[in-house]
């Protein structure tokens, strides 16, 4: 389902960003020995393509030294990480101002993409009041 990968994502996304702050840092070999699993578990977990259960999350959490309620995202911000359609005008221009660069260019989109649904969602909950 595809509101469960973009949610399994989020989380290990959260992960490895915990992981990668933890002092001194864990390399994901290091936390999965930690936990007595394989580091293909981590990596999987981290990418959102193994979905950890609970007992591991919290176990996960506890070995990084954070609350396990960081890695879920609130409801609001899962909703505005799904991914945006950006018209061929608004690609064209990215385009042009990236001056070739792919990483640029990524980067851009993904910052109209956010903008575009904050303002969205801002423009809708305008509208319920």
């Amino acid at each position: 389902m595809v509101v469960n990968d973009g949610l399994y994502k989020q989380v290990g996304q959260r992960i490895r960003e915990a992981r990668e702050r933890s002092h001194p840092k864990l390399s994901q070999d290091r936390l999965a020995k930690r936990l007595g699993i394989s580091r293909a578990s981590i990596v999987n977990i981290e990418a959102g393509r193994q979905h950890a259960p609970l007992h591991l999350l919290w176990q996960i959490a506890e070995v990084l030294g954070t609350d396990l309620t960081l890695f879920i995202p609130r409801r609001d911000e899962f909703l505005s990480a799904a991914p945006v359609h950006l018209d061929k005008k608004t690609i064209k221009i990215i385009k042009l101002a990236a001056h070739g660069d792919p990483e640029t260019q990524k980067n851009l989109a993904g910052f109209v993409s956010k903008l575009k649904t904050t303002l969205e969602n801002t423009a809708k909950r305008k509208e319920t009041r």
